[in-house]
């Protein structure tokens, strides 16, 4: 016989406002690329299927990731689109399916542009090459972007804006852009990717400029009640400087808040970064290595104010997340890879059927994808 409300009076799953959105808890599937899209990034069922079955889960927000706005903004074989109306027919499929199997559940898009971080083999396949803030050769593929002029990022600045609009009109609840792990918009963030001398370079206000053109025209196209989410790179991890990385990111989290975004997701990592200062490559064995952005998101949530603050980093147990909402340290824990290999964690954790999730940390989601797209490779090996 199942079991109801035996965590109902946990602070992780109380409800909480993001922007004009309520959501039921405060459990977030944080953004993972999926694998599910044809050459064009159209999606197909096994996408509906990826997201059906978190809706079904308990999470009470799904945020979707990450759709190229634009053609050459593409980072990845097989990664999904939101750069022409074609891809919203598959899109609205997939948001109508977890609304209908749980009307509670959020479901956010998020919107990206690759940058020079892209797939060499993509990069023959492209019809313009690759941009970027400078160009400056990403080391770890070899790619050497072209020089966005004042077009290119009046071009893109659109792009964002119209993909946000096309995924009003799918249904989805809302969009974050992707302003971390390396993609485009963190390159114009971090001056170890960004050495520009115009408006868009030097200072940090300059090198936020395009992020915050991008946020104020999307409310003024989807309306200012339509939440608008950002996930923030807060450290490169790179041994070479200028790099971005507090207590610089701590003030542009500062100035995300103060310019009105619904939340703001923290992370960290790009392409380039040392195996060694990355924590995602951390195995993550016990409660003490969980949660590893946390000292990052105590100094930031203490400036950002009422701005709903998401923490995701080796979050795997229920008391870990549960501590640090009802701490206030993060308005809300995400989890990607946990999520990947148990959908259903939420609800086994609000049921006391679990207390910590089963995954391992062995990225072979990640790095071992094959055609079936996103899944856990460990929990198909073991079955």
């Amino acid at each position: 016989m199942e079991k109801f409300d035996l965590r109902k009076d946990s602070t992780l799953f109380s409800a909480k406002k993001i922007g004009a959105m309520m959501v039921k808890n405060r459990l977030v599937r944080s953004a993972t690329y999926e694998g599910m899209a044809d050459d064009n990034g159209l999606v197909d069922n096994r996408y509906v299927a990826l997201y059906e079955n978190l809706a079904r889960g308990g999470v009470g927000m799904i945020i979707a990731g990450f759709a190229f706005v634009q053609e050459n903004g593409i980072a990845a074989k097989n990664q999904t689109g939101i750069h022409t109306d074609e891809c919203i027919p598959m899109l609205k499929k997939a948001v109508d399916v977890v609304h209908r199997v749980n009307e509670n559940v959020n479901f956010v898009l998020q919107i990206a542009h690759g940058g020079r971080q892209v797939d060499s083999d993509l990069v023959e396949k492209m019809k313009n090459e690759p941009l970027a803030p400078s160009s400056i050769a990403d080391k770890s593929i070899g790619i050497i972007p072209k020089e966005m002029t004042i077009e290119d990022i009046e071009d893109v600045t659109q792009s964002f804006v119209t993909s946000a609009e096309r995924a009003k009109r799918a249904g989805f609840d809302g969009v974050q852009l992707h302003g971390a792990h390396g993609y485009l918009l963190s390159e114009f963030l971090s001056p170890h990717m960004n050495k520009r001398t115009d408006d868009h370079g030097g200072s940090t206000e300059n090198r936020l400029r395009i992020v915050t053109e991008i946020f104020e025209n999307i409310k003024e196209t989807c309306g200012k009640d339509w939440p608008v989410l950002i996930k923030l790179q807060i450290d490169d991890f790179v041994k070479e400087e200028p790099s971005l990385k507090p207590p610089e990111s701590t003030e542009i989290a500062r100035r995300i808040a103060e310019a009105g975004f619904d939340a703001i997701e923290i992370s960290g990592g790009i392409y380039e970064s040392d195996e060694k200062l990355d924590p995602w490559n951390l195995k993550v064995k016990n409660a003490d290595e969980e949660a590893y952005f946390l000292p990052y998101a105590k100094k930031i949530k203490k400036i950002i104010g009422e701005t709903p603050l998401i923490l995701v980093g080796g979050i795997r147990s229920f008391m870990v997340a549960e501590n640090i909402v009802k701490d206030g340290y993060a308005d809300f824990t995400s989890m990607s890879r946990p999520l990947i290999m148990e959908p259903d964690l939420p609800k086994k954790w609000f049921n006391k059927l679990s207390d910590k999730s089963t995954c391992t940390s062995c990225n072979r989601c990640e790095t071992e994808m094959n055609k079936k797209g996103l899944s856990c490779l460990l929990l198909e090996s073991k079955g």
